[in-house]
């Protein structure tokens, strides 16, 4: 059964009772009970005909205490609900509310985090062992009492809240961190112990009859130092505004990181699950153990005989322990298998046939070949230590020790570890035989994701033993100079940890998970805030590494397990299309449960391992928790459990079938999903789990013909959960072609300009915009109705924005028609009364900043001017706008070349900051502050109001984008005898090679909706017929299909044919002409080529390549090819003497009469006679300099026109 984890690590309930394993019982074979008590009696019967059973092991999610959440203490009624569809659909909206409510969409992501501050960061630093310091064993250096060894111990981790600093105290909110340029981070102390001592020999040692060592002390101390600052997820249990119940932004739900001012987030990494057993064929039959450490690694092949060549080319089983290979059959023995039949019986395979009898015997003979009598006493322990000794990489430690270390470390035992090999042995047999499929690497059983926590851990591990190396060499040299130690915390250098940490947010560059000297990109992102959505859906993206492009496989393509936890459509187009993709709306991920699984178990009737004989195993069923076999539980059927209880599986909530009659009325407004996952009504389902339940796809497909429950085990709560949040947005996605809705979800719904934070004022973007009067579409979505208000008829300002809207655009009614011919290649004709009315009226905010250093001595060695913000007349542009502080005053209209931030020198230069020529506003707000780094800063934020426009891009839900091809007035526009005009025409020929259906059906059942119609909902995969909708727009009295009869506005005559007219929601996209227009006369060049420069904010060219020059030259247009290409260009002259046709240089010569003159003179032909000068391009006398550099000479013919 699935649950989900506490923060704390705690049980569903909130108290110490354990989670839920499957339990296995003689009487009752095939059912699973619950741990706890007081659900006992709720059964879960999963099928008998399977060959295993595969379980997850849960916590309880984090519920956060906020407004919208639920409290888990409302009673219920004792009056159970109707069982009828339309009653079980309203409870699985209202449970659906109420996850939404209660878990959020970010839950993996904070969940994560905060598992790792409570439990992870204290494991990590345990997991570090001693830090021993030698000393240098100079003999120079030698001091009286020897040489002295320390010790270092990393005990206690405790985190302080984040402060601006220690003297004052105050506290630090995000928002201080956002506009300081600071990294929002929490201070990190551990305790730390250092042992220094000093060894000497007995006297007994120096007779020689006993080497004993007596240890010397000369210091033992125990401090807490300050060794780093942990950046601190916003809104997790270690922020502020988590104790203080408040947001800066009523849209913000946290999750992410600020580093320097900069808001960076973690993508979710797909990594390889390290506990399953790996089965493949290729590049032959192997089964691995894998684990983050390289000599932990186990791998069994089937290979071919190296000494024996019977048994017609059998293979034999050989297996790579600690870079050793030998035959499976010597390791048997060597861990204390004392016979072949028990050897068999560990291996546990049944109905053998041919094949396996004859590889286990090439095995037993090339046993026998390589070790002679291995059977007997500890011949064959001997051969392998031998062997492991002689490999490249040998361990120091002994048989038992480096076996109870590398060998399957977390199972105790040789006893066990030989079972688990022999289970290893029989999973490789049954593979080879077809008896079990190979493991596929796409499969997200095999995944697992790796999140915050993880990712953090690994980062600030490699930082830690970085400072590690550091403060190793500075103890050694006190050591070594017989010096007295300081506080540890001068050796243990912070700032490695604190800008370690730092760089790897701002750059990207994260440690990879295995190789330790490489690094990665694609972990960490910028967060993104055109809109709401746009800012989610980044939160909730995952990421699969390949090793380049072109060896990505199968990994692009959807696999089935993808089915309601990962979106089969919102994934980018280019490079990353199916590697970077996002999780379903209702998907989270599972966190690592703290309570140890085996007691438990043993509490329910359970067997350890090493309790029960050989022999006797075949008849019992085997249990492994994470990988590990640990215990075995007698049962008729041969199964396997396999119950996992780490962290990083997807899972997502469905109604369990049998439970739907505990459903109750609730007495308050709404259930409470915590306790709706308590009475066992819904539970979460993971991947592993999912093989083997029966899912309807919905409510309806529970009840058969005659009304009674199908034999379905579990249920959706709504088919369009399988879907992400962007893609599950968008109405009749169902109907529309596969590109489109991957169009809109990933590209147009995160480039469409809605109202993105409701806390403008206190934030300095450099680039945001606002639309001015957002709008919700008239049609509703399962998941937008879930994710938004319960009620849209109370307005106010609380109710408005008590949630993010996902929606950003505005409804306009739109008339597919054709107009003149200016909506042709998907442009549009906008109404320009409906413009000049405020429609799609946006705001573009531009933020402009500057730094000066406060600080007085910097350590520099060229000390440089100091600069500071202030006024002085600039030849770079006006300052007329500027105050004597150098910045504009509020509300200052500027314009192109104007100074925007000024700033002086002490000497007097000019250091100002000046606009664009393709910029202009009006000042909105100005910040000055100053950040932990020493230095000031200035922003100016200017506005602008942007109107549509020719150019502007637009789209609809359904991926039909375009751009304005004409503004026409309200008079010219088609009317209907009600006196509706179009806002907007689109062209006709957009819909058949898109394949868009669902626009057409938005548009009819949005006019439904204005006319009063009930049918509301367009969600996908349970929308409404086309005969539905037709018949909601016959009953209002218009035509069934949405055409309506419509007067010319040019002639006032009635059109002869109907045009299909209806409201459409509509998106501005956030690409304008206005930021793209491009043009020029003349302006820079290159200093090279004397060619324009291609950068548009510098006033460049636009790029004309030779197809450009073949259109011009076709339309006849010579002249001007010439003047834009030649005269503006790079124009340019060059002297050519006729007489040896070479070019001739213009010098400063001597002349008869001692005169000198400038001018062009044949180095070739000694004279000045016959020389024309001609007309090129640059670019042609630059190439014949640097041809002639290289020895080449070139000769011009020249003719006089």
């Amino acid at each position: 059964m699935e649950e989900l984890q506490k923060d704390s690590g705690q049980s569903p309930n909130g108290s110490d009772s354990e989670p839920e394993p499957m339990v296995m019982d003689d009487n009752e074979a095939g059912k699973s009970h619950s741990m706890d008590e007081g659900n006992a009696d709720s059964p879960i019967d999963f099928d008998e005909g399977q060959s295993s059973m595969d379980v997850d092991m849960k916590g309880k999610s984090s519920l956060d205490d906020d407004v919208n959440g639920k409290s888990s203490s409302e009673p219920y009624s004792n009056v159970p609900i109707d069982m009828s569809v339309e009653s079980l659909e309203k409870f699985c909206k209202e449970a659906s509310r109420s996850f939404f409510d209660e878990i959020g969409l970010i839950s993996h992501q904070m969940n994560s985090y905060n598992e790792f501050v409570s439990h992870g960061l204290q494991e990590l630093f345990d997991s570090l062992g001693e830090v021993i310091v030698e000393p240098g064993y100079d003999p120079s250096k030698k001091g009286p009492g020897g040489w002295k060894h320390a010790i270092v111990k990393f005990g206690r981790v405790k985190l302080e809240k984040p402060v601006f600093n220690d003297e004052d105290g105050i506290e630090f909110k995000p928002r201080h961190a956002r506009l300081q340029n600071m990294t929002y981070a929490s201070k990190i102390k551990v305790e730390v112990t250092i042992q220094v001592y000093s060894l000497e020999q007995s006297d007994k040692s120096k007779t020689g009859n006993d080497g004993f060592v007596q240890k010397r002390d000369f210091m033992n101390e125990t401090h807490w130092i300050y060794i780093g600052r942990l950046p601190v997820m916003v809104k997790s249990n270690l922020c502020l505004l988590h104790s203080l119940n408040k947001s800066d932004c009523l849209f913000d739900a946290g999750g992410y990181f600020l580093v320097k001012g900069m808001e960076k987030i973690f993508i979710a990494q797909e990594q390889r699950c390290l506990s399953r057993l790996w089965i493949a064929d290729r590049p032959c039959w192997t089964v691995s153990f894998m684990s983050e450490i390289k000599r932990r690694r186990i791998y069994i092949k089937l290979v071919e005989p190296t000494k024996s060549e019977d048994f017609s080319g059998s293979k034999i089983i050989s297996i790579s322990f600690l870079y050793a290979t030998m035959p499976i059959w010597l390791m048997f023995f060597a861990l204390g298998i004392s016979s072949d039949k028990e050897a068999f019986d560990v291996i546990d395979m049944q109905d053998c046939d041919a094949s396996v009898i004859n590889t286990i015997s090439a095995t037993i003979k090339e046993s026998d070949e390589l070790c002679e009598g291995f059977r007997k006493s500890d011949k064959a322990r001997q051969y392998v230590d031998k062997l492991v000794k002689s490999s490249r990489f040998p361990p120091a430690e002994s048989f038992d020790d480096y076996v109870a270390r590398f060998l399957f470390p977390d199972i105790s035992g040789n006893k066990n570890k030989a079972l688990f090999l022999g289970y290893m042995v029989k999973c490789l047999l049954m593979a080879f035989t077809g008896k079990r499929k190979c493991d596929n690497k796409d499969d997200f059983r095999n995944k697992r994701l790796d999140l915050a926590g993880e990712l953090l851990g690994r980062e600030l591990r490699a930082n830690i033993r970085h400072a590690e190396r550091r403060m190793v060499k500075a103890i050694q040299r006190d050591l070594n100079s017989d010096r007295e130690l300081q506080d540890l915390e001068r050796y243990f250098d912070a700032s490695i940890v604190t800008n370690g940490l730092n760089r790897a947010f701002s750059t990207g560059s994260w440690c990879h998970p295995y190789r330790k000297t490489e690094r990665c990109s694609g972990i960490v992102a910028t967060l993104r805030r055109t809109n709401p959505l746009q800012m989610m859906s980044d939160l909730r993206k995952t990421r699969q590494r390949v090793a380049y492009a072109g060896k990505a496989g199968d990994a692009r393509y959807p696999n089935p397990s993808y089915w309601g936890k990962l979106c089969f459509m919102s994934t980018p187009d280019g490079e990353n299309c199916g590697l970077v993709k996002n999780l379903a709306v209702t998907a989270i991920v599972s966190s690592r449960v703290v309570q140890p699984l085996i007691d438990s178990f043993i509490s329910c009737g359970m067997s350890k391992l090493n309790e029960i004989s050989t022999e006797n195993i075949q008849r019992m069923d085997k249990i492994f928790l994470n990988g590990n076999w640990v215990e075995i539980k007698r049962d008729k059927h041969e199964k396997e459990v396999r119950v996992f209880s780490d962290a990083g599986r997807i899972l997502r909530p469905l109604l369990v079938v049998e439970n739907l009659n505990k459903i109750r009325e609730p007495k308050g407004c709404s259930y409470s999903f915590q306790e709706l996952m308590q009475q066992e009504i819904i539970e979460f389902i993971g991947v592993e789990e999912e093989e083997d339940i029966q899912c309807a796809w919905g409510i309806r497909h529970l009840f058969g013909n005659e009304g009674e429950i199908s034999s379905y085990t579990h249920c959706e709560l709504d088919p369009s959960f399988l879907l992400g949040l962007s893609c599950g947005l968008i109405p009749f996605a169902n109907h529309n072609f596969a590109r489109r809705v991957l169009y809109q979800s990933e590209k147009h719904s995160q480039q469409a300009i809605g109202y993105s934070t409701t806390n403008p004022h206190i934030r300095v973007d450099t680039l945001s915009h606002q639309l001015y009067y957002p709008q919700r579409p008239l049609f509703k979505t399962v998941i937008a109705d879930c994710l938004g208000r319960s009620d849209y008829t109370s307005f106010g300002r609380r109710d408005d924005f008590t949630r993010p809207e996902y929606f950003n655009g505005q409804n306009a009614i739109v008339a597919v028609n054709v107009h003149q011919g200016f909506n042709q290649e998907d442009s549009l004709v906008m109404n320009r009364a409906s413009l000049e009315r405020g429609m799609f009226r946006t705001e573009h905010l531009r933020s402009y900043k500057a730094d000066v250093e406060n600080k007085e001595g910097t350590k520099r060695l060229k000390v440089k001017e100091k600069i500071d913000f202030g006024k002085m007349e600039s030849k770079r542009g006006r300052v007329d706008n500027l105050d004597d502080d150098g910045l504009p005053y509020i509300g200052a209209s500027l314009q192109t070349n104007d100074i925007v931030i000024g700033k002086v020198s002490e000497s007097g230069e000019d250091h100002s900051i000046k606009l664009k020529h393709t910029e202009k506003g009006m000042v909105q707000k100005v910040l000055l502050s100053a950040n932990d780094e020493g230095k000031n800063f200035a922003v100016v934020t200017l506005r602008q109001v942007r109107t549509p426009c020719l150019g502007d891009k637009f789209s609809s839900m359904h991926g039909q984008k375009g751009v304005v091809g004409f503004l026409e007035s309200q008079e010219n526009f088609p009317f209907t005898p009600d006196g509706i005009v179009p806002d907007i025409v689109i062209n006709p020929h957009a819909f058949p090679t898109r394949q868009t259906p669902g626009q057409l059906l938005e548009a009819a059942l949005g006019k439904g909706i204005a006319l009063g119609g009930a049918m509301k909902y367009a969600t996908p995969f349970t929308t409404a017929s086309v005969d539905v909708i037709a018949e909601q727009l016959h009953k209002a009295g218009y035509s069934k299909w949405g055409a309506e009869s419509v007067i010319n506005g040019r002639t006032g005559e009635r059109m002869q044919s109907l045009v299909f007219m209806g409201p459409t929601f509509y998106q501005r996209l956030i690409h304008m002409s206005e930021d793209k227009v491009k043009f020029r006369n003349t302006g820079p060049v290159h200093p090279l080529t004397r060619q324009p420069v291609a950068d548009r904010k510098r006033f460049g060219g636009v790029k004309f390549g030779e197809m450009e020059r073949d259109c011009l030259l076709a339309h006849g247009a010579a002249a001007n090819l010439h003047e834009r290409l030649f005269m503006l260009s790079d124009f340019s002259q060059m002297h050519i003497c006729q007489t040896c046709e070479r070019v001739a240089n213009v010098i400063m010569r001597c002349v008869p009469g001692g005169r000198k003159i400038r001018g062009p003179y044949c180095g070739f032909c000694k004279s000045s006679e016959n020389i024309v000068r001609i007309n090129v391009p640059y670019g042609a006398k630059l190439l014949y300099q640097e041809l002639f550099s290289m020895g080449i000479c070139l000769k011009f013919e020249t003719e006089v026109c």
